[in-house]
């Protein structure tokens, strides 16, 4: 039995529909997913406002190659040791940011090392809650500032998943 072009545009018409239905849900999980990176990246360096600030001394700075694995690239760490007094105790560590710093480039490393330079005096910030952990160097806040383009396709997605739902109807073939 032949389809009537009628039931045809109505079958066209809904597969359309939800074609935009999963791409709109598509893009509102994809921005939500970085909305949300995006908003605990910058919880995270803004705890570190209540971290506090020690002097601390620098007892060696070098850069050392590092590799995840055997068939993995080389890249380059600033390795920079320095020991802080903390809760009434001497401590070391070798942590420039909350995360580790590699580079493909030796130079960018470098740069890290000849900002650091064995015997020197500089400022370390420790967490009160841990104070084995503590960084040179604050993490930066400036992920919140960058929300508002995963933000658009969540809007996006968010108005593809409504026009889909609750859009007019296409008209219908006479």
């Amino acid at each position: 039995m032949p389809e009537t072009p009628q039931i045809s545009n109505q079958l066209s018409g809904l597969a359309a529909r939800l074609w935009m239905a999963l791409m709109g849900l598509v893009l509102t999980a994809a921005g939500s997913f970085f909305c949300w990176w995006l908003f605990a990246t910058w919880q995270k360096a803004a705890r570190m406002d209540s971290w506090i600030s020690t002097p601390a001394v620098i007892l060696s700075s070098e850069v050392v190659p590092w590799r995840y694995s055997d068939y993995s690239m080389v890249e380059y760490q600033p390795r920079i040791r320095y020991r802080y007094e903390a809760a009434g105790m001497a401590r070391e560590s070798e942590h420039i940011r909350r995360v580790a710093i590699r580079s493909s480039q030796e130079s960018s490393a470098r740069e890290w090392v000849e900002k650091f330079p064995a015997g020197a005096l500089i400022t370390a910030w420790v967490d009160p809650k841990n104070p084995e952990m503590s960084v040179l160097k604050k993490d930066s806040k400036a992920a919140l500032y960058s929300i508002w383009f995963p933000a658009l396709f969540v809007a996006g997605g968010l108005s593809m998943l409504w026009s889909s739902v609750f859009g007019r109807q296409l008209p219908r073939a006479a």
